[in-house]
């Protein structure tokens, strides 16, 4: 007896030992991260704004013209992020973030509606769109999609912004959500139609356009700022988890999300919102969302679609599989220098089905990466591991 007592206590002070140590390695991880981040802020105005994170745009076709892309999307997202990473970061570490965040909120008027209104566009309000390109630039009467819900909704997240301005997005999100005012989506699955469910768009003249991960965001916007649900908010909530129900996230996640793309992506969105506030609805379908991650898991190659599985399963209240990655260089020569975040596909208001067809069609896509944003989902990584150590 003596001696099992003995054994059992042997065993816990170990796995005391390497639990902290793990958590020294993260806490030094954690503070080159912050100050890398803070690095890759841009100091003076010139290709970006300072205060932006610098993000790089290529076709999918040939050629393929990589070349700086000054939007805000990357911007916004990466201080959204800090944002809710603030209340579990100590010190000079905290103090860091927070300046990284106010730098990267002096960056939002080039981007706010031209009327003043509180909806805000991908690329500056007053500037061409996709710069560097050979004729679309010119083109922003024609391609240019106005102001979007998502880059709106993070921006409004991260800004000291007024309970008015949350009220007028309300509205304008109602006003050009699909069935309101007439309006008609055509690029989805017939099931999902007659859903007056949220459009990525703000634009009076654009099509309603679903994207999972976009109504992901405008849901966890109208739980951030505590607006009253109305029927639009149930029904994206509705029309969200009936994709999850039928799994569609895992079987068609491009059509159901031309901006995103992959399963990955949608899960960590998903699990973000769901992370952040209790919604039956969706609690239900916890045990099959575990079961999606660890499949991906296993079949997964990109050192971030590793990182951002492990995050969603953290925020699913479930254990994630250690990750060996044991600093800022091995990272940056990692195949993260390859991972597509984000994405634009011309085909996403196409009707079915053309949509299908034209979406996997590399000449009309453009990939988007942001390296800073890469480090800030590890950094978020790393600190949903140590919440509650």
């Amino acid at each position: 007896m003596q001696f099992k007592k003995t054994w059992l206590t042997l065993v816990s002070l170990l796995s005391f030992c390497i639990s902290a140590n793990a958590h020294q390695s993260d806490s030094l991880l954690i503070n080159a991260l912050v100050k890398d981040i803070a690095a890759a802020q841009v100091a003076t105005d010139g290709e970006f704004y300072a205060g932006m994170f610098p993000s790089f745009r290529e076709c999918g076709g040939a050629p393929h013209n990589y070349q700086p892309d000054n939007n805000i999307f990357f911007t916004a997202i990466g201080a959204f992020a800090l944002r809710n990473m603030l209340p579990y970061l100590i010190g000079e570490n905290k103090k860091v973030a927070q300046n990284i965040i106010s730098k990267a909120t002096s960056t939002y008027p080039y981007y706010k509606d031209q009327f003043g209104e509180p909806f805000y566009n991908f690329w500056p309000t007053h500037a061409p769109i996709m710069p560097h390109t050979y004729y679309f630039k010119y083109l922003k009467s024609v391609f240019g999609q106005g102001e979007d819900a998502d880059d709106t909704v993070m921006i409004l997240m991260t800004d000291n912004n007024d309970d008015n301005a949350n009220t007028n997005v309300k509205k304008r999100l109602i006003d050009v959500a699909n069935k309101s005012n007439g309006r008609k989506i055509i690029s989805t699955y017939r099931k999902y139609k007659d859903i007056p469910a949220y459009s990525t768009y703000l634009g009076t003249r654009m099509t309603p356009d679903f994207d999972f991960a976009v109504q992901c965001n405008i849901l966890y916007f109208m739980y951030d700022k505590h607006l009253t649900f109305t029927v639009q908010d149930s029904a994206t909530l509705d029309l969200i988890t009936q994709m999850v129900k039928n799994r569609e996230h895992m079987k068609a996640p491009v059509y159901l999300s031309p901006y995103y793309v992959k399963s990955s992506i949608l899960l960590y969105h998903l699990t973000r919102l769901m992370g952040a506030f209790h919604i039956p609805e969706l609690e239900i379908y916890k045990p099959q969302l575990v079961e999606d991650i660890h499949a991906l898991l296993d079949k997964s190659t990109n050192v971030m679609d590793q990182i951002i599985l492990r995050t969603a399963l953290l925020r699913l209240g479930k254990p994630a599989p250690s990750l060996d990655l044991q600093s800022i260089t091995e990272f940056e020569k990692s195949n993260q220098q390859q991972y597509i975040f984000f994405q634009a596909r011309a085909a996403f208001s196409y009707p079915t089905p053309f949509k299908q067809i034209f979406l996997h069609w590399s000449y009309i896509t453009y990939y988007f990466y942001c390296p800073a944003y890469n480090k800030i989902l590890w950094l978020e990584y790393l600190v949903e591991k140590n919440k509650k150590l």
